[in-house]
């Protein structure tokens, strides 16, 4: 296994990471109806061989109305889209639903397949077995299969990201950053939040993601160290950001792609400058940059807020700063000066 999808597997290794993806991003007309207090790894013992050497991702199932769902979540990180998904996702469902039946009789659950792509390019494969097959004619068509999958662009997701708290939504943020200090400081706002000791583990997959995934793509040569101690993260990324002076790379990333994002980005960006802002200085603070935010449409300019919070050590100051970017007019572009 290569370290890029060990990296991603051990994020989606966490409940919470599953949790959150079910209640940030399925449709939310069903999805409310999840009970996600009940999520739960479906144990190993019940996988066969088979569908383990097939499909070596997590199976999960959760509690929907009355009855189990089953999740599959397929981690795909080709450089080029497999257009053959849909028929993966058809053999892993029955791979599953053979198993479920040696284990009971009773009739099938729902199954919800879920597919994570990281790659540069936007997915376009069909995301039903259907859109592969020949036109079939009105007399075959009942005969033919139909399934679905729900997909979940890492890099080309153009949507709203949900409102508070959800980890998936800190990795798309994340993965989307346009720099090293940008990184770092989008990083440091998630173990600030994250800087409980059960979500130790958590933050060492977020590390591992960093360094073996993020890194490798945009900054060749920018290494980071395994992590020792999780609570001296944040310093310690600091720390590297100064120290190098690796090139920030942007091949493969389409600029309509760019663009689109781009409001996403600073929404998501904005949420973790006003917690920072709140958990260094106070929750005033916070909410006077809430206020000025929104006239910054700039992703760059709005990382360098971030960067401001780390290095600023007065309330005043930051905000000062702050002041003279939205009146200097680089809100929107161009230089700005600290």
């Amino acid at each position: 296994m290569r370290p890029h999808d060990a990296a991603y597997k051990l994020l989606f290794s966490y409940p919470d990471m599953v949790r959150d993806l079910l209640a940030g991003f399925v449709p939310r007309e069903w999805g409310e109806q999840l009970d996600l207090s009940t999520l739960e790894r479906w144990p190993a013992g019940q996988v066969s061989d088979d569908l383990r050497r097939r499909h070596q991702d997590r199976v999960w199932r959760v509690r929907f109305r009355d009855r189990w769902l089953y999740v599959l979540v397929l981690l795909e990180f080709q450089s080029a889209v497999d257009r053959t998904m849909a028929v993966r996702i058809l053999a892993y469902t029955a791979l599953l639903y053979q198993d479920l039946l040696r284990a009971s009789s009773g009739p099938l659950p729902p199954v919800l397949p879920i597919v994570i792509y990281d790659g540069s390019e936007r997915w376009t494969a069909a995301k039903d077995v259907a859109g592969l097959s020949a036109t079939p004619g009105e007399h075959l068509a009942p005969y033919q299969p139909s399934q679905q999958y729900f997909l979940l662009d890492v890099h080309g997701y153009t949507d709203s990201l949900p409102e508070g708290r959800n980890r998936v939504a800190e990795l798309i943020r994340l993965a989307g950053s346009l720099g090293l200090k940008e990184t770092a400081a989008m990083f440091a706002g998630l173990i600030e939040w994250l800087s409980e000791p059960e979500h130790e583990g958590l933050i060492r997959a977020f590390w591992e993601w960093l360094r073996q995934v993020h890194l490798p793509a945009h900054c060749q040569g920018a290494e980071l160290p395994p992590l020792e101690n999780w609570r001296e993260a944040g310093a310690m990324l600091n720390e590297s950001v100064d120290d190098w002076t690796v090139p920030w790379r942007e091949e493969g990333r389409a600029e309509g792609r760019a663009e689109g994002r781009a409001e996403g980005r600073v929404e998501g960006q904005a949420e973790v400058i006003r917690r920072m802002a709140a958990r260094k200085f106070d929750a005033a603070t916070a909410e006077r940059l809430t206020g000025r935010l929104p006239e910054i449409a700039d992703p760059e300019r709005v990382g360098e807020i971030g960067e401001w919070i780390i290095e600023c050590e007065d309330a005043g100051d930051l905000l000062a700063r702050v002041e003279r970017l939205c009146g200097t007019g680089a809100a929107g572009g161009g230089p700005s000066r600290g």
